[in-house]
């Protein structure tokens, strides 16, 4: 998709004018931010279980919040402030268990209570 945009938005003779600093980020990005991220991922749902790694994607906002700051972007405001403090709840209460956690099928099949109404 990204090609097709490419293609029709600045022409086929724009890849003549890629650098080797462009070929490198894109080299970058295509193993390091996709290919260890899924590693570290999949890596986080064997070793937390997947309710607990799920919580793990509400640090993304928080972290891009925080590193935008520190490389020179405005400083969060007041409403950033408070979802930073909603998600931060959110993730406390998620990895102390104070939320039960929702029956699927797969669950009552592994305990072995499949077909059966509780």
């Amino acid at each position: 998709m990204v090609a097709v945009i490419g293609w029709v938005v600045e022409g086929p003779a724009a890849v003549l004018t890629l650098t080797p600093a462009h070929l490198l980020a894109v080299g970058y990005l295509a193993v390091v931010v996709t290919a260890v991220a899924f590693v570290l991922w999949y890596g986080a749902v064997t070793a937390l279980g997947p309710a607990r790694a799920g919580l793990l994607t509400g640090v993304v906002p928080v972290a891009a919040a925080g590193l935008g700051a520190v490389v020179g972007g405005p400083v969060p405001g007041p409403l950033v402030w408070a979802g930073i403090a909603l998600v931060g709840a959110g993730l406390a209460l998620g990895v102390s268990g104070g939320v039960p956690q929702a029956a699927t099928p797969q669950a009552a099949t592994l305990s072995g209570r499949a077909g059966h109404r509780v």
